[in-house]
């Protein structure tokens, strides 16, 4: 079985950067206990639409680690 690539550079995350991945690990895994205590107690539905507005603001908060990261690397153009 092959390994998969990987890139020897480290990566250096600024304190906004280290912050900003600490709330989205933080909101993720209140979401998931969140979830499953809904499942839990029988509800079945969520609103679609609180779900995605949730993850859209924490995938940018994802992006915004990334730019933040890639920036100090030397990488300006890496969204693009």
């Amino acid at each position: 079985m092959s390994r998969p690539y990987r890139n020897n550079q480290s990566c250096t995350l600024t304190e906004s950067g280290e912050d900003k991945l600490l709330r989205v690990a933080t909101a993720s895994e209140f979401l998931a206990e969140l979830l499953s205590t809904c499942a839990g107690a029988g509800f079945k539905n969520i609103p679609s639409e609180g779900a995605a507005a949730v993850f859209a603001c924490l995938a940018e908060q994802l992006d915004d680690v990334i730019s933040e990261s890639s920036t100090i690397m030397g990488n300006k153009n890496v969204n693009q």
